[in-house]
Protein backbone atom coordinates (compact mmCIF):
# COMPACT_ATOMS: atom_id res chain seq x y z
CA UNK A 1 0.00 0.00 0.00
CA UNK A 2 1.28 3.19 -1.10
CA UNK A 3 1.21 6.16 1.01
CA UNK A 4 -1.12 9.23 -0.76
CA UNK A 5 1.42 12.17 -1.40
CA UNK A 6 0.03 15.19 0.47
CA UNK A 7 -1.44 18.73 -1.29
CA UNK A 8 0.46 21.29 -1.01
CA UNK A 9 -1.98 24.47 0.13
CA UNK A 10 -2.11 27.61 -1.61
CA UNK A 11 -0.08 29.89 0.82
CA UNK A 12 -2.50 33.29 0.03
CA UNK A 13 -5.50 31.26 0.52
CA UNK A 14 -5.95 31.22 4.18
CA UNK A 15 -4.31 35.01 4.73
CA UNK A 16 -7.53 36.19 2.12
CA UNK A 17 -9.56 34.30 4.49
CA UNK A 18 -7.87 36.23 7.16
CA UNK A 19 -8.06 39.44 5.65
CA UNK A 20 -12.03 38.75 4.60
CA UNK A 21 -13.08 38.03 7.54
CA UNK A 22 -12.25 41.24 9.66
CA UNK A 23 -13.81 44.42 7.32
CA UNK A 24 -17.49 42.96 8.20
CA UNK A 25 -16.92 43.64 12.17
CA UNK A 26 -15.09 46.76 11.71
CA UNK A 27 -17.64 48.28 9.26
CA UNK A 28 -20.63 47.17 11.66
CA UNK A 29 -18.52 48.58 15.07
CA UNK A 30 -17.62 51.82 13.39
CA UNK A 31 -21.22 52.19 12.15
CA UNK A 32 -22.66 51.68 16.08
CA UNK A 33 -19.78 53.21 17.56
CA UNK A 34 -20.77 56.46 15.45
CA UNK A 35 -24.60 56.39 15.65
CA UNK A 36 -24.59 56.55 19.18
CA UNK A 37 -21.42 59.45 19.20
CA UNK A 38 -18.81 57.67 20.37
CA UNK A 39 -16.49 58.25 17.52
CA UNK A 40 -16.25 61.47 15.11
CA UNK A 41 -16.78 61.47 11.19
CA UNK A 42 -13.17 61.62 10.72
CA UNK A 43 -12.32 57.91 12.61
CA UNK A 44 -15.92 56.62 10.76
CA UNK A 45 -14.39 57.29 7.11
CA UNK A 46 -10.78 56.35 8.41
CA UNK A 47 -12.11 52.95 9.45
CA UNK A 48 -14.34 52.87 6.40
CA UNK A 49 -11.40 52.98 4.20
CA UNK A 50 -9.03 50.60 5.86
CA UNK A 51 -12.12 48.38 5.72
CA UNK A 52 -12.38 48.21 1.94
CA UNK A 53 -8.22 48.55 1.49
CA UNK A 54 -8.81 45.06 3.48
CA UNK A 55 -11.79 43.35 1.37
CA UNK A 56 -9.21 44.32 -1.81
CA UNK A 57 -6.52 42.92 -0.36
CA UNK A 58 -8.59 39.82 0.48
CA UNK A 59 -9.72 39.58 -3.34
CA UNK A 60 -6.27 39.66 -4.73
CA UNK A 61 -4.94 36.97 -2.43
CA UNK A 62 -7.84 34.97 -3.18
CA UNK A 63 -7.34 35.57 -6.89
CA UNK A 64 -3.64 34.56 -6.35
CA UNK A 65 -5.22 31.75 -4.39
CA UNK A 66 -7.19 30.20 -7.43
CA UNK A 67 -4.43 30.45 -9.28
CA UNK A 68 -2.22 28.40 -7.77
CA UNK A 69 -4.82 25.52 -7.57
CA UNK A 70 -5.51 25.92 -11.00
CA UNK A 71 -2.16 25.98 -12.54
CA UNK A 72 0.16 23.63 -9.44
CA UNK A 73 -3.14 21.33 -8.18
CA UNK A 74 -2.78 23.46 -4.84
CA UNK A 75 -5.19 22.59 -1.74
CA UNK A 76 -7.71 26.37 -0.33
CA UNK A 77 -9.96 25.93 -2.98
CA UNK A 78 -12.89 26.60 0.31
CA UNK A 79 -10.73 29.14 2.12
CA UNK A 80 -10.17 31.43 -1.10
CA UNK A 81 -14.21 30.98 -2.37
CA UNK A 82 -14.98 32.38 0.86
CA UNK A 83 -12.45 35.20 0.95
CA UNK A 84 -13.49 36.25 -2.69
CA UNK A 85 -17.24 36.21 -1.48
CA UNK A 86 -16.65 38.29 1.97
CA UNK A 87 -14.67 40.41 -0.13
CA UNK A 88 -16.87 41.06 -2.73
CA UNK A 89 -19.68 41.86 -0.37
CA UNK A 90 -18.15 44.73 1.55
CA UNK A 91 -16.84 45.87 -1.88
CA UNK A 92 -20.45 46.53 -3.27
CA UNK A 93 -20.89 49.05 -1.37
CA UNK A 94 -17.58 51.47 -2.72
CA UNK A 95 -19.52 50.25 -6.38
CA UNK A 96 -22.54 51.46 -5.22
CA UNK A 97 -20.92 54.60 -3.99
CA UNK A 98 -19.23 55.28 -7.33
CA UNK A 99 -22.03 54.29 -9.41
CA UNK A 100 -24.46 56.37 -8.05
CA UNK A 101 -21.65 59.55 -7.99
CA UNK A 102 -22.09 58.68 -12.04
CA UNK A 103 -25.44 58.74 -12.53
CA UNK A 104 -26.74 61.42 -9.90
CA UNK A 105 -25.89 65.39 -9.92
CA UNK A 106 -22.98 66.22 -7.79
CA UNK A 107 -25.24 68.23 -5.15
CA UNK A 108 -25.07 68.37 -1.57
CA UNK A 109 -28.09 71.00 -1.13
CA UNK A 110 -31.10 70.73 -2.41
CA UNK A 111 -34.26 72.68 -2.06
CA UNK A 112 -37.87 72.50 -3.88
CA UNK A 113 -36.82 76.39 -4.47
CA UNK A 114 -33.32 76.71 -6.66
CA UNK A 115 -33.46 80.14 -6.91
CA UNK A 116 -35.36 81.46 -3.69
CA UNK A 117 -34.82 78.69 -1.24
CA UNK A 118 -35.80 78.63 2.19
CA UNK A 119 -32.86 80.27 4.33
CA UNK A 120 -31.06 78.14 7.38
CA UNK A 121 -30.42 80.56 10.21
CA UNK A 122 -28.85 78.24 12.74
CA UNK A 123 -27.25 75.82 10.88
CA UNK A 124 -22.97 75.76 11.10
CA UNK A 125 -21.25 77.99 8.90
CA UNK A 126 -20.17 74.86 6.70
CA UNK A 127 -24.05 75.09 5.71
CA UNK A 128 -25.25 78.83 5.57
CA UNK A 129 -22.10 79.77 4.46
CA UNK A 130 -21.77 77.55 1.04
CA UNK A 131 -22.58 78.76 -1.88
CA UNK A 132 -26.00 77.94 -3.66
CA UNK A 133 -25.83 75.72 -6.94
CA UNK A 134 -25.87 77.21 -10.05
CA UNK A 135 -27.72 77.38 -13.03
CA UNK A 136 -26.64 74.07 -14.48
CA UNK A 137 -26.91 72.35 -11.42
CA UNK A 138 -30.26 73.28 -10.70
CA UNK A 139 -30.85 72.28 -14.15
CA UNK A 140 -29.32 68.72 -13.49
CA UNK A 141 -31.35 68.77 -10.33
CA UNK A 142 -34.34 68.90 -12.32
CA UNK A 143 -33.38 66.04 -14.53
CA UNK A 144 -32.43 63.98 -12.03
CA UNK A 145 -35.18 64.73 -9.77
CA UNK A 146 -38.87 66.07 -11.53
CA UNK A 147 -40.72 65.61 -8.20
CA UNK A 148 -38.98 67.65 -6.19
CA UNK A 149 -41.19 70.90 -6.44
CA UNK A 150 -43.09 73.05 -4.05
CA UNK A 151 -46.35 71.87 -3.06
CA UNK A 152 -49.61 74.34 -2.66
CA UNK A 153 -52.65 73.21 -0.88
CA UNK A 154 -55.96 75.22 -0.17
CA UNK A 155 -55.68 75.48 3.41
CA UNK A 156 -54.80 78.02 5.53
CA UNK A 157 -50.98 78.27 6.46
CA UNK A 158 -51.75 77.91 10.18
CA UNK A 159 -53.70 74.24 9.11
CA UNK A 160 -50.91 73.39 6.56
CA UNK A 161 -47.88 74.49 9.52
CA UNK A 162 -49.88 72.32 12.22
CA UNK A 163 -49.20 69.04 9.90
CA UNK A 164 -45.70 69.84 9.12
CA UNK A 165 -44.91 70.09 12.93
CA UNK A 166 -46.51 67.18 13.24
CA UNK A 167 -44.49 65.26 10.46
CA UNK A 168 -41.05 66.64 11.78
CA UNK A 169 -41.62 65.71 14.90
CA UNK A 170 -42.93 62.54 13.66
CA UNK A 171 -39.23 62.03 12.02
CA UNK A 172 -37.38 62.49 15.23
CA UNK A 173 -35.62 65.76 14.06
CA UNK A 174 -34.25 68.17 16.31
CA UNK A 175 -35.71 71.26 15.98
CA UNK A 176 -33.48 74.14 16.18
CA UNK A 177 -35.60 77.57 14.98
CA UNK A 178 -39.60 77.78 14.82
CA UNK A 179 -42.14 80.03 13.93
CA UNK A 180 -45.66 79.67 12.92
CA UNK A 181 -47.53 81.63 10.33
CA UNK A 182 -50.00 83.97 11.64
CA UNK A 183 -52.14 87.15 10.98
CA UNK A 184 -48.79 89.08 11.60
CA UNK A 185 -46.60 86.78 9.45
CA UNK A 186 -47.77 85.26 6.34
CA UNK A 187 -44.34 83.16 6.17
CA UNK A 188 -43.28 79.95 8.46
CA UNK A 189 -40.81 77.88 9.12
CA UNK A 190 -39.26 75.20 10.71
CA UNK A 191 -35.51 74.13 10.61
CA UNK A 192 -34.29 71.39 12.17
CA UNK A 193 -31.60 68.52 12.38
CA UNK A 194 -31.55 65.33 11.18
CA UNK A 195 -29.07 62.32 9.91
CA UNK A 196 -28.45 60.10 7.50
CA UNK A 197 -30.14 56.17 7.86
CA UNK A 198 -26.55 54.34 7.69
CA UNK A 199 -23.93 55.97 8.88
CA UNK A 200 -25.92 58.98 10.95
CA UNK A 201 -24.16 61.93 9.12
CA UNK A 202 -25.68 64.81 9.90
CA UNK A 203 -27.89 67.06 7.90
CA UNK A 204 -29.96 70.29 7.71
CA UNK A 205 -33.70 70.83 7.18
CA UNK A 206 -35.88 73.76 6.67
CA UNK A 207 -39.51 73.85 6.07
CA UNK A 208 -40.81 77.06 4.77
CA UNK A 209 -45.13 77.87 4.73
CA UNK A 210 -45.98 80.75 2.94
CA UNK A 211 -49.48 82.01 3.06
CA UNK A 212 -51.64 83.31 -0.41
CA UNK A 213 -55.27 84.34 -1.95
CA UNK A 214 -55.20 80.75 -2.24
CA UNK A 215 -54.10 78.66 0.36
CA UNK A 216 -50.22 78.13 1.31
CA UNK A 217 -46.83 77.49 -0.40
CA UNK A 218 -44.89 74.42 1.16
CA UNK A 219 -40.94 74.41 0.11
CA UNK A 220 -38.09 72.21 1.75
CA UNK A 221 -34.76 72.68 1.21
CA UNK A 222 -32.47 69.43 2.54
CA UNK A 223 -28.07 69.99 2.74
CA UNK A 224 -25.69 67.63 3.88
CA UNK A 225 -22.58 69.03 6.04
CA UNK A 226 -20.52 66.39 4.81
CA UNK A 227 -19.18 65.60 1.67
CA UNK A 228 -19.96 67.72 -1.65
CA UNK A 229 -21.96 64.46 -3.16
CA UNK A 230 -25.02 63.50 -0.97
CA UNK A 231 -25.47 60.41 -3.48
CA UNK A 232 -29.42 61.50 -3.41
CA UNK A 233 -29.92 61.22 0.15
CA UNK A 234 -31.36 64.95 0.26
CA UNK A 235 -34.09 64.56 -3.04
CA UNK A 236 -35.18 60.98 -0.73
CA UNK A 237 -35.45 62.77 2.49
CA UNK A 238 -37.52 66.31 0.71
CA UNK A 239 -39.38 63.22 -1.36
CA UNK A 240 -40.55 61.26 1.41
CA UNK A 241 -41.48 64.24 3.66
CA UNK A 242 -43.88 66.14 1.04
CA UNK A 243 -45.38 62.85 0.23
CA UNK A 244 -46.36 62.19 3.63
CA UNK A 245 -47.43 65.87 4.05
CA UNK A 246 -49.70 65.15 0.72
CA UNK A 247 -51.19 61.95 2.68
CA UNK A 248 -51.78 64.02 5.85
CA UNK A 249 -53.32 66.91 4.15
CA UNK A 250 -55.37 64.68 1.00
CA UNK A 251 -58.93 65.70 1.88
CA UNK A 252 -58.56 67.86 4.61
CA UNK A 253 -61.04 70.88 3.98
CA UNK A 254 -62.27 74.05 6.67
CA UNK A 255 -65.04 76.29 6.66
CA UNK A 256 -65.14 79.06 4.27
CA UNK A 257 -65.55 82.49 5.62
CA UNK A 258 -68.99 83.12 4.14
CA UNK A 259 -70.20 79.64 5.62
CA UNK A 260 -73.77 81.46 7.07
CA UNK A 261 -74.34 82.80 3.40
CA UNK A 262 -73.54 79.03 2.26
CA UNK A 263 -76.10 77.90 4.56
CA UNK A 264 -79.10 80.40 3.48
CA UNK A 265 -78.66 78.98 0.01
CA UNK A 266 -78.74 75.55 1.01
CA UNK A 267 -75.65 74.83 0.78
CA UNK A 268 -74.01 72.12 2.90
CA UNK A 269 -71.76 73.30 5.17
CA UNK A 270 -70.10 75.60 3.62
CA UNK A 271 -66.75 73.39 3.51
CA UNK A 272 -64.21 74.39 0.80
CA UNK A 273 -63.86 72.10 -2.11
CA UNK A 274 -61.38 69.39 -1.68
CA UNK A 275 -58.10 69.70 -3.84
CA UNK A 276 -54.85 67.70 -4.15
CA UNK A 277 -51.81 69.50 -3.77
CA UNK A 278 -50.88 71.29 -7.00
CA UNK A 279 -46.85 72.29 -7.40
CA UNK A 280 -46.90 75.87 -8.28
CA UNK A 281 -43.79 78.74 -8.51
CA UNK A 282 -42.42 79.72 -5.26
CA UNK A 283 -42.97 83.56 -4.56
CA UNK A 284 -39.90 85.85 -3.28
CA UNK A 285 -38.23 84.28 -0.08
CA UNK A 286 -39.81 85.87 2.85
CA UNK A 287 -36.89 84.93 4.97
Amino acid sequence: MTARPSQRLARSAPWALRFAALPVPLLLLAALLHHYRFIDIAPLFATIGIAWALAAAALVLAVLAFRAIWIDGAAGFRAAMWAAVLAGLVLLLPAAVVTEMIHLPRLADVSTDGTDPPLFTVAPDSVTMRPLPGPRLRAEQAVAYPDIVARHYPLSPERVFQSVDALVAAQGWNVTDRRAPDTDNEVGWIEAEGSTMVLALPVDIVIRVIGDEDGALVDMRSASRVGAHDLGDNARRIRDFLTALDTALQGVSEPEGGMDDADSDGQAGGDAQDLPPLPVPSPINGR
